[in-house]
């Protein structure tokens, strides 16, 4: 009889341990504000922030692109301007991604250009800090990369992430590696892992969430737990990376939103779709992405997330 007692009173105990670990991870999603990249811009206008804002997201991710071909003066002139128009109309700066191809790569086993990326990094780091970002995105590599060849690019791509961590430091903000898909480096949990805890030094993890080709990305994300900083959120369908809308791939977003909740993540739901929606006919015109259909999109996903919690 005692022993029966006790089996229920423990029954007890883990099913109220949990139900708050459900509740802690509702009062997380609550939390969380929207984000974008700055791809589903257009021309960066003040009624564009303004009407973005209004729509529902409250950070932006700016690509270092939109400062390609252009004079140090042209980019700091940039910087003050968009500066000016995300105070404005509300919006922060959560982060800037890295610039990233072929030769702007931090693995790069050529001496010069790896150099030189490092070099570009740095340089984006200090114009930017006006505008105030927490993170830094960075691709550990570019692609391909043979069997062969990758220990090396690993040796490589780690000794220059190191130097970049300290520039981001150095510049208020974290450096956030993403992981990536096919041939690149940190193609799966284990190997992200293993450059930043090489790396060390606060270096975090940005999770992309359509980059996963070798593992789903909940589980991704039950391995990388409390490392993850920022995220890249998007769809696809399982074979190669396609930026859709959450809903229109695979994707299993209430498992992936309970971990990320599970994990204390408490950035924001930082959207990079593609600017048009994927669409059902292959002749039909392609419908164009906006910010309420984000908005749509992320209360969609926290409503399915809360009904599967048993939360009304």
């Amino acid at each position: 009889m005692i022993k029966i007692i006790v089996n229920i009173m423990l029954a007890v105990v883990l099913l109220q341990i949990n139900r708050s670990s459900v509740n802690d991870q509702v009062k997380q999603v609550e939390s969380w504000k929207m984000g974008t990249s700055s791809g589903l811009f257009n021309d960066f206008s003040q009624e564009e922030f303004n009407l973005f804002k209004k729509e529902g997201i409250d950070y932006i991710e700016l690509s270092s692109g939109i400062f390609s071909k252009k004079t140090q003066s042209e980019k700091e002139a940039l910087v003050s301007e968009l500066k000016k128009k995300a105070d404005e109309s509300g919006i922060k700066v959560w982060s800037i991604h890295l610039p990233f191809g072929r030769t702007l790569d931090v693995s790069n086993l050529n001496e010069a250009e790896k150099n030189n990326m490092i070099t570009e990094c740095s340089d984006l780091m200090v114009l930017c800090k006006p505008l105030m970002p927490q993170k830094y995105i960075i691709h550990p590599s570019a692609e391909p990369i043979t069997a062969e060849e990758r220990p090396k690019r690993l040796i490589t791509g780690i000794a220059s992430l190191k130097i970049l961590n300290e520039t981001a430091k150095q510049n208020n903000a974290r450096l956030a590696v993403e992981c990536l898909p096919r041939t690149c480096l940190g193609n799966t949990a284990d190997e992200l892992l293993t450059i930043v805890n090489e790396v060390g030094g606060g270096i975090g993890i940005c999770f992309d969430s359509n980059h996963l080709l070798k593992e789903k990305p909940e589980q991704f994300v039950a391995k990388t737990g409390n490392l993850i900083v920022t995220v890249h959120i998007s769809d696809y369908d399982g074979l190669d990376e396609k930026h859709w809308l959450p809903g229109t791939g695979v994707i299993n977003w209430t498992k992936v939103i309970a971990e990320l909740a599970k994990s204390g993540y408490n950035g924001p739901f930082m959207y990079e779709t593609s600017k048009r929606k994927p669409s059902q006919e292959p002749t039909s015109e392609p419908v164009k992405m906006t910010a309420k259909n984000l908005y749509d999109n992320f209360a969609e996903l926290k409503s399915d997330f809360l009904k599967s919690s048993g939360v009304n």
